[in-house]
């Protein structure tokens, strides 16, 4: 102020200091972490489509069928986790039905990648997205979830299958001692009318028909 009034100018105004060191530093740092934290999350990314490709070409499931969803998240440690979404995409009621073992199927693979897969993988998780193609089963009555189920009728007969009935092996059907002894009596008496009109005797050879023995 009293170089402004007596006419001096004034002194130029000081510069800003520049960032020290360690500052800058530190910011290169968090730089490098970030790099870091995304080349782990794609290297976790490319085990966890591994594991389920091995999953599903094991298990025979064709690779239409089921895909996943990776999904960054944290643990409960505040570290960078990962969430596996498997995604239905044709509808096949075996695979809700064996969900659970595919699960246990899955995480079985996955520590084999990697074995420290439990402390960054949080959970997973299914999600329906179908194609066009695909006819779903409509709800049933809504008594029908805690109905017990029907069981069949001794009384009734057996419904008849649609693809036909397969018997395996011979089928042996008893009979009663009276119609075994009239088969067997028929039976004996061909044969002697056989014997008789082949090979009939001389006389005097004094060969008698053949009677069945009573039983």
């Amino acid at each position: 102020m009293f170089g402004l009034l007596m006419g001096k100018k004034s002194a130029p105004a000081a510069k800003a200091p520049r960032p020290s060191g360690p500052a800058a530093s530190m910011q290169f740092g968090h730089s490098q972490a970030t790099q870091s934290g995304g080349s782990v999350n794609s290297i976790r990314k490319d085990v966890l489509r591994v594991a389920l490709r091995d999953l599903m070409l094991r298990n025979g499931i064709p690779a239409t069928w089921l895909s996943a969803e990776m999904l960054r998240t944290s643990t409960s440690q505040k570290d960078a986790g990962m969430h596996m979404r498997f995604l239905v995409r044709h509808w096949e009621p075996r695979l809700m039905l064996h969900a659970p073992a595919l699960e246990q199927d899955f995480l079985h693979r996955l520590n084999i990648l990697d074995p420290q897969a439990s402390k960054w993988l949080v959970g997973m998780s299914w999600q329906f997205a179908l194609d066009d193609r695909s006819i779903c089963p409509p709800l049933p009555h809504a008594n029908s979830w805690t109905a017990p189920e029907p069981r069949p009728d001794p009384t009734q007969p057996a419904p008849i299958s649609s693809h036909g009935d397969i018997i395996e092996g011979p089928v042996m059907i008893p009979k009663p001692q009276e119609d075994v002894r009239a088969d067997l009596e028929r039976l004996l008496a061909l044969r002697d009318d056989d014997m008789r009109r082949h090979h009939a005797p001389a006389k005097g050879d004094g060969f008698a028909p053949t009677r069945p023995a009573s039983l």
